[in-house]
C-alpha cells in the first residue's frame, strides 16, 4: 500500500430480515410523529416547505434550459448520427426506425453513470457506496452542495424532466410506458426534492446503483437492432446480445433488488431511527423510494417472464417483450406453433367463416383504437 493511501473500510450489509424489521420501526415512528398534537397539518406541512425547501430561481431557470437543450440535442443527434448510421449498416426499416431511441439513451446513461462512479467511488471524496450511513455525518439544511454532486443533480434533474416529455411524444410507446412515465416523474420529484433539501448524499447513491442497469439494457436492444443487416443474420451481435442481456438481469437484481434496499433505502429509515436524526420530509421522500422498489420489482418481473419464455420455447432470441410489435410476434408464433400440433384441427377452425369474420372483427378494432390514439402501425401480417 503506497504512503498516504485511504484505507476503505466497508460497512456491513444488512440482512433483508434486519431491512423489513428496521422499515417497520422507521413507520411506526413517522406514524407517532403525524400523531403529535404540536404539528398542525397541513398548515405545517407549507411551514416547513417554505423554511426548508431551498430551490431558487437560477437553479430552476438552469434545469428548464437544460431540459429543452436535451430534446434539441437529441433530434440533431438522431437526424445526423443515429438515422445515418442505421443507414451505414443497412438495418431493416423496423430496426431503422426504434435504433436511435436506444442510442441517444445508451450514450447518455453511459456517460451519466460513468460520471457518477468517479465521483462518488474513484475520486476519493466520498465514502457513501463504501459506508452508507456517511451520508447523515455533519448533515446540515444549510450546508452546501459540493460542486461535483451540484453539476450530476442539475444534469439527472434535467434530463429526467426531458424523458418526461420524450415518453409522451418522442419514445415507441410500450407496454410499460405509463410505468415509466411515473417512474419518470417520481425519480424527477426525488431528485429535485433531495437537492433542495441537501439529501444529495443519498440522492447520489439511488442514482448510481439504478443507472447502470440503463446502460445494459439500451447495450443488449442495440445489438438486436443490428444483428440484421443487409437481410443476414450477424452472429457475434446476436451472441453479445444473449450475454449482454443475463449481465443486464444480474445486474437488476444485485443494484435494485440487493443493493438499492439494503445501502440505501435501510439508511433512510432505520439508520435515521437508530441515530435520533430527524430530518423534514423524510417519510415522504422514503415513500417514493420504496415505490421506486416497487416498480424495480415489476421491472424484474418483466425480465423473469422474457426468461421463462426462452426456457419454454416461446422465443430463441432476446428482445424486447415490452414493444407491441414483439409480443404480436410471440402471438402469432404461438399460434403456429399450436396449429403445428393440433393439424388439422387448427385448418378446419381457420377455414370456418365465423373463426374468419371473428379475427377480422378483433383485428378492425384494434385498428381503430390505434388510430384514435394517434399511433401508426403496421396491421396485419
Amino acid at each position: 500500500m503506497a504512503v498516504g493511501e485511504t484505507v476503505v473500510e466497508w460497512e456491513r450489509i444488512p440482512s433483508y430480515f434486519e431491512f423489513i424489521v428496521g422499515i417497520y420501526r422507521y413507520v411506526v415512528e413517522s406514524f407517532n410523529q403525524l400523531k403529535d398534537p404540536d404539528y398542525d397539518f397541513p398548515k405545517g406541512t407549507w411551514r416547513d416547505i417554505k423554511s426548508y425547501w431551498h430551490f431558487n430561481t437560477s437553479c430552476i431557470l438552469t434545469i428548464l434550459l437544460m431540459a429543452g437543450a436535451w430534446t434539441i440535442v437529441r433530434h440533431f443527434s438522431t437526424e445526423w448520427i443515429f438515422k445515418p448510421v442505421g443507414k451505414l449498416f443497412a438495418l431493416s426499416p423496423h430496426n431503422q426506425a426504434k435504433m436511435p431511441e436506444s442510442a441517444w439513451k445508451f450514450v447518455y446513461s453511459s456517460c451519466a453513470w460513468t460520471s457518477t462512479v468517479y465521483v462518488v467511488c474513484l475520486s476519493g471524496r466520498y465514502q457513501f457506496f463504501h459506508r452508507p450511513s456517511m451520508v447523515w455525518d455533519n448533515w446540515n439544511i444549510n450546508t452546501p452542495i459540493p460542486t461535483d454532486i451540484y453539476i450530476l443533480y442539475i444534469i439527472q434533474c434535467s434530463f429526467y424532466l426531458h424523458s418526461v416529455y420524450a415518453t409522451l411524444f418522442l419514445d415507441t410507446w410500450r407496454k410499460d410506458s405509463i410505468v415509466l412515465l411515473i417512474h419518470h416523474v417520481i425519480t424527477l420529484v426525488l431528485v429535485s426534492g433531495s437537492l433542495a433539501l441537501r439529501y444529495q448524499n443519498i440522492g447520489i447513491l439511488v442514482l448510481l446503483l439504478h443507472d447502470i442497469c440503463d446502460v445494459q439494457l439500451e447495450f443488449t436492444k442495440l445489438n438486436v437492432y443490428f444483428k440484421i443487416q443487409g437481410g443476414r443474420l450477424k452472429k457475434h451481435h446476436e451472441h453479445i446480445a444473449n450475454f449482454s442481456f443475463c449481465i443486464f438481469a444480474l445486474t437488476w437484481f444485485v443494484s435494485r433488488l440487493y443493493w438499492f434496499p439494503l445501502k440505501v433505502l435501510y439508511v433512510s429509515s432505520q439508520n435515521l431511527v437508530d441515530r435520533k436524526i430527524s430530518i423534514p420530509f423524510a417519510t415522504f421522500l422514503n415513500f417514493l423510494l420504496w415505490v421506486l422498489l416497487a416498480m424495480n420489482i415489476y421491472w424484474f418481473m418483466l425480465v423473469l417472464g422474457f426468461l421463462f419464455k426462452v426456457a419454454t420455447g416461446q422465443m430463441q432470441e432476446v428482445d424486447d417483450t415490452r414493444e407491441y410489435d414483439v409480443l404480436e410476434k410471440i402471438e402469432k408464433k404461438g399460434a403456429e406453433h399450436s396449429c403445428q400440433q393440433n393439424g388439422d384441427i387448427c385448418h378446419n377452425v381457420q377455414s370456418d367463416p365465423h373463426f374468419v369474420s371473428s379475427v377480422r372483427s378483433r383485428k378492425l378494432v384494434q385498428t381503430k383504437t390505434v388510430l384514435a390514439n394517434g399511433k401508426a402501425v403496421k396491421a396485419g401480417h
